[in-house]
């Protein structure tokens, strides 16, 4: 009688976690306390998800329900953007060499829009939660402005204005502040393989 109290417990505890079937092997997928894992993992099925998968993007740790959502089919998820705005992107479970992950498709962004053109390929640039990108990204096209371009020289994330504006004129004007800290201005280029460079020729201070 005890072995089977024990057994019923056991069940219980497994299917108050249960968030859905695994995409690996068809296991059940349960929540644990720091990620999603496939009970099958005796068996050999890899199957793991962690919670903070999507963080670096802007996006907080994975809830059960959103899980439950992930397994079964693509769904949109809201992300915090480097301006304090929020977006909502599709996002998608993809196996990567191996290895299960959340995939965000950018391209299909609620309020995706052109902030100009890319100087590789012509096609627009979107804003993703890290930079300012070329929407033929998964053509091949490996332009973007990342938003932390001039953090490492002091200056603050770019914001869609200097986008538009590097994007537009090639140039913009931006703030550093050197090992003293005092405020300097500096021209702010574009380049086509490292997405911008900082003109230190053009110090304004």
């Amino acid at each position: 009688m005890i072995g089977i109290n024990l057994w019923y417990n056991a069940a219980m505890r497994l299917r108050e976690n249960r968030v859905g079937l695994c995409p690996e092997c068809g296991g059940d997928v349960t929540e644990k306390e720091s990620f999603y894992g496939c009970t099958a993992w005796r068996e050999g099925c890899s199957f793991t998800i962690s919670r903070s998968a999507l963080a670096t993007l802007g996006h907080p740790n994975l809830s059960a329900r959103q899980m439950r959502r992930l397994l079964k089919g693509p769904t949109q998820l809201r992300f915090r953007m480097g301006n304090g705005t929020e977006r909502l992107f599709w996002v998608a479970l993809e196996k990567v060499d191996g290895r299960w992950m959340p995939r965000v498709d950018f391209e299909r962004g609620a309020e995706a829009e052109s902030l100009g053109s890319c100087p590789l390929c012509g096609a627009d640039v979107v804003e993703s939660p890290l930079s300012f990108g070329c929407s033929r990204w998964d053509e091949g096209c490996e332009f973007a402005i990342f938003k932390n371009s001039i953090k490492r020289f002091g200056g603050k994330m770019l914001s869609h204005q200097k986008a538009r504006e590097l994007l537009k004129e090639g140039e913009t004007t931006v703030e550093i502040r050197g090992f003293d800290r005092k405020p300097r201005k500096v021209t702010l280029r574009i380049d086509p393989v490292y997405g911008c460079k900082i003109d230190f020729e053009g110090d304004e201070s």
